[in-house]
């Protein structure tokens, strides 16, 4: 059997609906013999009749009335895909997935994502927190539109724009020996035992990697799963900490932990938009990505109550 014909098909419904071949050419704009013919090369394609001429009257047999049910959903389902079409071409419709850091999407992105629902609150969103490393993966598998991130990767192809400074801090109970110190060498770091993220955090490797560059030995006295678990361990006496400083403005205001002045910190990143360069956006894709590029400075500048010196 040959492919159904649709324009056969839109003719046929024509024809059933009127019962007339008359009528429908009148309203399809053709003549009765080229509505005739399409009617005819249908059923030969289907292999059945579906009109019957009684007397001058034209009467759709059995075949032609199932037919005619389905040509009605066939036609219904059309309009339906291309309203989904027309709708997918839209930002104010479809689904928004991002995936960000655990720091960044903890504790700025929920809030980036509620103005944007302010303006496109049909949209569905989903965002993902993980790690860096795990973000890499969901990045690469195209699991997500867009992340944000830290460090933006090298190894593929990618769009990336800068969108708030990161910058990270050495925090500590308000009772250590270092606190209310200025301008601590960091060799006063190798005697201190840290409290690091998991491996594939951003953090722990920038903390790492200070260390490094500086050849002293870090000591590490505890992994620790998330910011918030790190923020209650340093605060309960177990070690020192690099954290980002938006995810300790209160902890900062109640005076439950302080930031340490120490020589070269606090170590300044940068988040940034990253997508795959060969990745076709959807609508309300874009849109979030132009929103946050119009947006970046207003909505990512501290407050000077956030930046007050501790």
């Amino acid at each position: 059997m040959d492919k159904l014909n649709l324009h056969q098909l839109a003719t046929f419904q024509v024809v059933a609906r009127h019962c007339s071949f008359v009528r429908a050419a009148e309203e399809l704009h053709f003549s009765q013999p080229a509505v005739s013919a399409q009617i005819h090369h249908l059923e030969k394609m289907l292999d059945i009749k579906l009109f019957d001429k009684i007397g001058r009257k034209t009467h759709l047999t059995h075949a032609g009335e199932t037919l005619y049910l389905y040509s009605q959903k066939i036609f219904a389902l059309l309009d339906e895909t291309v309203e989904m079409m027309d709708a997918l071409r839209s930002p104010h419709s479809g689904v928004l997935r991002i995936g960000a850091d655990t720091t960044v999407g903890t504790y700025v992105i929920p809030g980036l994502l509620g103005k944007f629902h302010e303006l496109y609150p049909a949209v569905e969103i989903e965002l993902e927190v993980f790690n860096r490393s795990y973000l890499l993966n969901e990045l690469t598998t195209n699991m997500v539109d867009m992340v944000v991130m830290g460090k933006v990767p090298t190894d593929v192809p990618v769009f990336a724009a800068p969108l708030a400074p990161n910058e990270m801090v050495l925090i500590a109970p308000p009772t250590h020996r270092l606190a209310g110190c200025m301008r601590i060498p960091m060799r006063e770091l190798a005697r201190e035992h840290f409290l690091l993220r998991e491996v594939g955090s951003g953090t722990r490797d920038a903390l790492k990697n200070a260390f490094e560059e500086a050849g002293l030995p870090l000591q590490v006295s505890m992994q620790v799963g998330n910011n918030s678990a790190i923020k209650q361990s340093v605060a309960a006496g177990l070690g020192i900490a690099l954290i980002s400083r938006v995810a300790i403005h209160l902890e900062l205001e109640m005076g439950r932990l302080v930031v340490l002045d120490v020589e070269g910190f606090p170590i300044m990143r940068r988040w940034s938009l990253v997508h795959l360069k060969e990745k076709n956006l959807s609508a309300p894709a874009r849109a979030f990505k132009n929103f946050v590029l119009q947006q970046t400075d207003d909505l990512f500048k501290p407050s000077a109550r956030q930046r007050k010196a501790v």
